[in-house]
């Protein structure tokens, strides 16, 4: 036990000033989600969707995100294993920006795991957006970036990494 409290102590350490050093990263923007050769992304690390803001048509905030969470907290998907609003971090943004933080997540297989957010069916028991199946592909534009993280420890630093750009960026949809 004193070796496992012993390493404890070193990763707190190491950790201490990990959040202001993963604030300093930055996503590599790939463009328009719909355009993006998910084949090319094969790799681990983060993912960042973006929802064009336009289509939900309101210029003030409070309106906008109404409308917003109207469309995407759809009744008939709640059973659907698909991310709802997150109204605290909805709370924090202070005005309608053109592309508004989506959702934000991470993977060992980025272009699969997109993959599965676009095309899974809403019967499927995986967590995910699944836009095509609840017909939010239509009429939106969003748009990816991601972070490449080839690490040994990616289990252990993906998800610091994770919650850090979570509090940066303020996604408006997911589960944490």
């Amino acid at each position: 036990m004193q070796h496992i409290q012993r390493i404890d102590g070193e990763l707190t350490k190491l950790f201490r000033d990990f959040e202001q050093i993963a604030q300093g990263l930055e996503f590599q923007p790939l463009g328009d989600l719909l355009q993006v050769d998910l084949k090319s992304i094969q790799f681990s690390g983060l993912y960042f969707l973006e929802v064009w803001s336009r289509p939900y048509g309101a210029a003030m905030l409070g309106d906008w995100l109404a409308c917003f969470t109207s469309k995407w907290n759809q009744e008939e998907f709640k059973q659907s294993f698909v991310p709802s609003c997150q109204k605290g971090r909805m709370a924090k943004h202070t005005a309608v920006q053109e592309w508004m933080p989506l959702y934000l997540g991470k993977s060992e297989n980025i272009g699969k795991r997109v993959s599965e957010h676009l095309y899974l069916t809403a019967d499927k028991r995986t967590f995910a957006l699944k836009l095509k199946a609840r017909n939010l592909l239509e009429g939106n534009r969003y748009r990816l970036s991601v972070l490449r993280l080839e690490v040994v420890n990616y289990p252990v630093l993906a998800p610091k990494i994770e919650a850090a750009m979570r509090k940066k960026h303020l996604p408006l949809v997911g589960r944490q």
